[in-house]
């Protein structure tokens, strides 16, 4: 019983001490708000469609796409390219 009014009592001064953050006269969040991320440039656009086909071939671990984007972009060559090889990006 001793347990569950101090609970109860923390509850209440925890509830008391959130209620004063709220500032008087500031007007609610309009939920009608929808905030959009902005247009990706052409590059971008680019790499998330390479994105999306590794995804769709298997290539779903981050070691997998960061490989690929190293090989196409000449950091990576060697035998860790070979995916790469098989699956150039489309143009």
């Amino acid at each position: 019983m001793l347990r569950w009014v101090v609970a109860m009592g923390a509850a209440a001064v925890a509830l008391t001490a959130l209620s004063g953050c709220a500032q008087q006269g500031t007007p609610a969040p309009s939920s009608s708000v929808v905030k959009t991320a902005p247009a990706l440039n052409p590059e971008q656009e680019r790499n998330r469609r390479i994105h999306e086909r590794l995804l769709e071939l298997g290539c779903d671990t981050n070691s997998c796409i960061q490989t690929y984007f190293a090989c196409m972009d000449g950091y990576l060559t060697g035998e860790a390219c070979e995916f790469y090889r098989q699956h150039p990006p489309e143009q």
